[in-house]
């Protein structure tokens, strides 16, 4: 029985030094890769109905006497245009 509790603790001590090992080698190969490029901030644009901010790219677009709105909603959309 004894003999049992050594070899499973001898077991659990090899598996986390190989996996110390492991970690150590794999993350010296991670940190000599470039850095990912940086994320462009998104711009916020203000819907004129609610005032909430919302990114450009998610907006609803409207265009009223040649200038541009944008919407977090169709129901603000449909508000503005009323």
């Amino acid at each position: 029985m004894i003999r049992f509790i050594i070899l499973i603790f001898a077991g659990y001590l090899g598996f986390k030094l190989a996996q110390k090992i492991l970690v150590h080698f794999f993350s010296r190969k991670i940190q000599g890769s470039p850095p990912p490029p940086e994320v462009e901030s998104e711009e916020l644009v203000q819907d004129p109905v609610c005032k909430t901010f919302i990114p450009r790219r998610n907006a609803l677009k409207a265009q009223k006497d040649g200038v541009d709105y944008f919407f977090c909603s169709e129901g603000c959309r449909k508000k503005f245009l009323r």
